[in-house]
């Protein structure tokens, strides 16, 4: 079995030189020590995968151009960054047909039923909507924990939301009071899974 530690050790130091970037330009960037980098570019110790991972978001690579020999950064950032475009390409589509969805409903609506005006609560429910949509669609993203936690915060208000518009008669304005455990929860399961 060969060892990785001197692959790694070289390909992170051409990616820091590549990005003109010291050691300490670095370090500073992900919040390491200039000796911890040091000690990675000369093979003396092996980041975690996490830090592994981390870095290949840094530099836009994957892990794979990491871990072996003679592999062409370039050609890999470029790779990379078109699928992440990608993704995030298709879910602003998905997102465009969740509200074309609900516009059509809407024209539809008031064409067939004029005389009633409440179906603009379909626009109300198109971001919770929305909001599930991104949710599924951000995996692989960058930045998807953040990602999640407001697409998580925005989806939880906005049914609620929902909810009280379409239950408006009963006065049920104490559903809000449901969204403060909830965006506690859900704040807290976002720092739980930065600890992961």
């Amino acid at each position: 079995m060969k060892d990785i530690k001197p692959i790694v050790a070289a390909n992170l130091a051409t990616l820091r030189k590549e990005n003109g970037l010291t050691q300490a330009e670095l370090a500073e960037k992900l919040n390491y020590s200039d000796k911890a980098v040091s000690r990675w570019e000369h093979g003396d110790t092996l980041p975690d995968i996490n830090v592994l991972m981390q870095l290949c978001d840094f530099y836009g690579i994957t892990l794979d151009a990491l871990v072996n020999e003679n592999t062409e950064f370039e050609k890999q950032k470029k790779s990379y960054k078109a699928s992440i475009g990608y993704r995030i390409w298709l879910c602003v589509l998905s997102v465009a047909v969740v509200w074309l969805c609900a516009t059509v409903v809407f024209v539809y609506s008031q064409i067939v039923n004029a005389a009633r005006s409440d179906y603009w609560i379909v626009f109300v429910w198109a971001v919770p909507i929305s909001c599930l949509v991104v949710l599924l669609m951000s995996k692989g993203m960058p930045n998807r924990n953040i990602i999640s936690l407001i697409c998580a915060s925005v989806f939880s208000w906005s049914v609620l939301t929902c909810t009280y518009l379409h239950f408006i008669s009963y006065n049920l304005w104490l559903i809000f009071v449901v969204g403060v455990p909830v965006e506690v929860v859900i704040v807290l399961w976002y720092k739980i899974k930065q600890f992961k």
